[in-house]
């Protein structure tokens, strides 16, 4: 455990993409599979990936030990890849790219790491993790894609406490110049309508069986709607955003105003998408 990196009392806003969290008495950053089955043998951490899906607490002090994972390695064999779970999901797409592999393109601009990735089955413009995954191995064993049970933003991960170690991309050959095309569309697109500028966790809400959550909030008028410097980002109403010093219970509040108001107005119930540590 002595060669484990750990910090000790850091503030978790300075770990996350919303840069709002408390302290936090012990902070891994496990850099292999064996560092982090050392860690869940003598410790029982909240996996925070790379904290790009979360609202975490500045309301207390976190006593429980959390994970922020290193692991990042990256190897090709033929039309396969296979990522490490603290692997950035851009990073994997561009090395996808580089190899002339096609299938990932639709995740090319999606913050987070391999691992977040996953257990949330993430997507974007019509594509999703699930359409590429072969198979995904945890601290305690390995599973294919079926046994993930992937449905829209959730896995069988989403349940479960297992530490993801990496996951394996099935793809196929194409042509590079039209995949770098498609990524650059598609990144185009996201700084054009999202604002990547600012301190986010992401789209909050999920889709519904029958409409976008982005379109509700904003047919209900709530773009610029704020709790303080919490608020609902003018460019993209799907996005609540952080303009700097919001706390946790303003972006709570937040969430919990724009439910209420969509609700109010349209009968839709909005389920919040980002995960929520108190």
């Amino acid at each position: 455990m002595d060669k484990i990196e750990i910090r000790r009392n850091e503030y978790l806003k300075e770990y996350t993409t919303l840069h709002i969290g408390g302290k936090c008495k012990k902070l891994y950053f496990p850099k292999n599979e064996e560092e982090v089955k050392k860690i869940l043998a003598n410790d029982q951490p909240i996996i925070l990936g790379n904290g790009s899906n979360v609202l975490i607490s500045d309301e207390r002090e976190f006593e429980s030990a959390m994970i922020l994972t290193q692991m990042n390695h990256i190897e090709c064999k033929s039309e396969v890849i296979i990522a490490e779970a603290g692997a950035r999901l851009m990073d994997v797409c561009l090395y996808a790219y580089q190899r002339g592999l096609s299938g990932l393109e639709f995740a090319y601009g999606i913050p987070g790491s391999v691992g977040g990735a996953v257990i949330m089955n993430a997507g974007a413009y019509g594509g999703e993790i699930s359409d590429v995954v072969e198979c995904v191995t945890t601290t305690e064993k390995q599973y294919s894609k079926e046994a993930c049970a992937f449905s829209y933003r959730h896995s069988v991960f989403s349940d479960r406490s297992e530490c993801i170690i990496n996951a394996v991309f099935r793809l196929k050959k194409g042509d590079k110049e039209m995949i770098r095309m498609k990524m650059k569309e598609l990144i185009e697109k996201r700084i054009e309508k999202q604002p990547l500028d600012q301190y986010s966790a992401g789209s909050t809400f999920k889709r519904g069986p029958d409409f976008y959550a982005s379109q509700l909030i904003n047919d209900c008028s709530l773009k610029g709607y704020h709790v303080n410097e919490a608020a609902v980002s003018t460019k993209h109403a799907g996005f609540l955003i952080n303009q700097g010093e919001a706390s946790f219970r303003d972006f709570l509040t937040l969430i919990y105003q724009v439910q209420a108001i969509v609700y109010e107005q349209t009968s839709k119930h909005l389920e919040c998408e980002i995960k929520i540590i108190e």
